[in-house]
């Protein structure tokens, strides 16, 4: 069965274990990886400057990709734009996009910083039109 596997990067240390995973996972099952990354923008009437953002998301998802040839796998990337929870923005593509599988990584915030902001984990994990692995630290 071949899995259109989705997987969300942040640039956090345990991105690195949840890439391998993915990739071990194209490797048995076949399929393609495609990696992901929501830049978030601060909710203002402050003008920011979008350009900052994006550079540091796309320096997310290029050593992403580094782990990812480092793991003997190819992967696509998307670089998104969103306000608030980015796992909605996850979700969305997911569905857009038709992926049957979702890798993503829990951090592990406090429960108060949890309460706060909100887990992408949990957002991704309670909205998903598609399964999701969720790769633990």
């Amino acid at each position: 069965m071949a899995e259109k596997i989705l997987v969300p990067v942040d640039g956090s240390e345990t991105m690195e274990r949840t890439v391998k995973f993915a990739c071990n996972l194209v490797k048995s099952l076949g399929g393609t990886l495609t990696l992901i990354h929501v830049v978030v923008l601060p909710a203002s009437n402050m003008p920011i400057d979008a350009a900052r953002f994006e550079e540091a998301g796309k320096s997310v998802l290029e050593t992403a990709q580094k782990l990812v040839e480092e793991n003997g796998c190819k992967a696509d990337t998307i670089l998104e734009m969103g306000i608030g929870n980015a796992g909605h923005k996850i979700v969305e593509v997911a569905q857009a996009q038709g992926f049957t599988l979702i890798v993503i990584h829990a951090r592990g915030h406090s429960k108060f910083a949890t309460l706060l902001m909100g887990s992408v984990c949990d957002a991704v994990a309670h909205n998903s039109p598609c399964p999701v692995l969720i790769v633990r630290p």
